[in-house]
């Protein structure tokens, strides 16, 4: 079964604000779909973009991020697991020598609220690592970080 998505990418063109570098044209971009709200994107702020707005790096990030819980909640909800909150700080990297570039890794952090055992936990992970469509999709290491805590800690 294929399942189908679409997207609008538009740049226009405009005047580089100051802060951007490599080029005299804008690095802006705005990223549309049906029902969806708009997303304004731009470079990282190292190749000219403004460091207010969401990268190419960082969506790639989120949506892996995004996928794995996803699928790690899924996997929670199948086996009759009680996930009480979960928090993610995820980190990438991307080498860039010579005018190329790729991401190396992307270290997902979740903190997973749970009266569940951390053997659970990790099997989860596992069972979500599986399902993820991201991670199939991309050549890099995806490392998880998990920390399991029960309901009512105190998170910092």
């Amino acid at each position: 079964m294929n399942h189908d998505f679409e997207i609008r990418l538009r740049w226009r063109k405009t005047h580089p604000s100051s802060r951007e570098i490599g080029g005299d044209y804008s690095h802006e971009s705005i990223l549309t779909a049906d029902q969806h709200a708009a997303l304004v994107a731009s470079a990282a702020e190292g190749f000219g973009g403004d460091v207010r707005l969401w990268n190419p790096e960082e969506l790639l990030m989120a949506a892996i991020a995004q996928c794995h819980m996803l699928s790690f909640l899924y996997a929670a909800h199948q086996s009759g697991i009680d996930i009480e909150d979960y928090a993610d700080e995820t980190r990438g990297t991307m080498a860039y020598h010579g005018g190329k570039g790729a991401m190396t890794t992307v270290t997902l952090r979740p903190t997973i609220t749970t009266t569940a055992s951390e053997a659970d936990v990790e099997r989860l992970h596992n069972e979500a690592k599986e399902m993820c469509v991201m991670r199939a999709s991309v050549n890099f290491p995806i490392l998880i970080e998990s920390v399991t805590v029960l309901p009512d800690a105190t998170i910092n």
